[in-house]
């Protein structure tokens, strides 16, 4: 019996020891991918420093290019790229390429951020800066940290993911108030109207006004236009904010 006892014992002492190893390993794994998305932070930062105005593209990497879908990326990346914002798309195919492909044809800056993935996702060839990364984290936060706006063209399961979270920054002030584009009344005003009729209207989930983040059109001189008015007005706020930040400093310098 009392062997029985210390062999039971001994087990739950084994256990203990496993578990911990366990524990352990899955702590030194996150804090190696923790440092991994770091670096990736850092360079990804490195690359969008250097440009004043982006405007971040999403949308299917399984269209083909002679889709209207992907037409519609390419003529906004083309124009926007022409009134010299750096275009920045997760660097794949479809829609990501279409849009890479205007800037780039356009003579401007076409930023690819890839992905690297189980199935293979080839970084596409229209870009002039690009980087791979290996965490879906990381490379969100680079598409959403700063951009003078957001173009979201059809797209499966990855896209909205991607929309409903740059619409909800937005609404939470995380991020600023900046142009949300859907391109493509076809594809988006369904989705539109389920948002009024379900979120705004039954469940009363969100404030009917709530709508009024993002903008439906076809219409690329549409685009182009409100992404001008939304930079114009970024660049005044930074300018007073500039300002009254000096004042202040005067201010303190001049009480010393």
């Amino acid at each position: 019996m009392a062997n029985t006892h210390i062999s039971v014992n001994a087990l739950k002492s084994e256990d203990e020891k496993n578990h911990l190893l366990v524990r352990q390993k899955l702590i030194d794994a996150a804090e190696g991918r923790l440092v991994t998305v770091v670096e990736e932070f850092e360079r990804a930062f490195d690359i969008l420093s250097k440009y004043d105005k982006t405007v971040t593209v999403f949308g299917s990497a399984r269209l083909p290019a002679e889709h209207p879908v992907c037409r519609q990326a390419y003529a906004v990346g083309w124009e926007l790229a022409n009134q010299g914002y750096a275009i920045v798309t997760g660097g794949g195919g479809g829609v990501m390429e279409a849009a890479n492909r205007g800037a780039f044809e356009a003579g401007g800056t076409s930023i690819g951020f890839n992905i690297h993935l189980p199935m293979e996702q080839k970084l596409n060839e229209y870009t002039t800066e690009s980087y791979r990364f290996e965490h879906f984290f990381g490379r969100k936060v680079a598409m959403t940290l700063d951009a003078s706006a957001y173009i979201f063209a059809g797209g499966g399961f990855g896209t909205f993911d991607e929309l409903f979270e740059v619409i909800t920054l937005i609404q939470t002030g995380t991020v600023p108030q900046v142009p949300v584009v859907l391109l493509g009344k076809d594809f988006w005003t369904p989705l539109d109207q389920m948002i009024h009729d379900t979120l705004a209207d039954k469940y009363h989930t969100i404030e009917p006004e709530d709508r009024s983040l993002y903008i439906i059109t076809d219409d690329i001189q549409h685009v182009t236009d409100r992404v001008n008015e939304s930079s114009l007005e970024r660049a005044r706020e930074q300018m007073f904010d500039r300002a009254y930040k000096l004042k202040d400093r005067w201010i303190a310098e001049g009480k010393r």
